[in-house]
């Protein structure tokens, strides 16, 4: 009976198989110890609302303020990754369609000062586009 006896391998081929397991290992070992980064991104979002009735243009951006301090907060809530929020709110009103108003803030503000109207940028020109004048 013949015994097998394992053969040597080329040392080309040796050194090659050891740094693709090799490098296979270490890239299992790095992988868990050191997670992948999260990537931090902005919520952006767009609210359109109508006037109710006789609503007042102040009224309407009140109500509007109040939809926006809303969503800003549950962008926030909802995932730990957003990082700043954006929301445009747009008024309508007799079939006119206007921005009124964009709420940029980062997380630290909003936790600091969570009032839209600290991190507004208002567009006055609005009231007359939507007809309230």
């Amino acid at each position: 009976m013949k015994k097998f006896l394992p053969r040597r391998l080329p040392a080309s081929l040796a050194l090659g198989l050891t740094a693709l397991l090799g490098g296979s290992l270490l890239s299992l070992g790095t992988s868990a110890i050191a997670p992948t980064a999260a990537h931090a991104y902005i919520a952006r979002s767009e609210i359109s609302l109508t006037r109710q009735g006789t609503e007042t243009y102040t009224a309407m951006l009140r109500r509007a303020e109040a939809i926006a301090r809303a969503a800003a907060q549950r962008s926030f809530d909802s995932d730990v990754l957003v990082s700043s929020v954006s929301i445009t709110v747009v008024g309508q009103n007799s079939g006119a369609i206007a921005p009124v108003f964009r709420l940029d803030v980062n997380r630290n503000n909003w936790r600091r000062q969570p009032d839209p109207q600290q991190w507004s940028t208002y567009f006055p020109i609005s009231k007359l586009l939507l007809g309230f004048e």
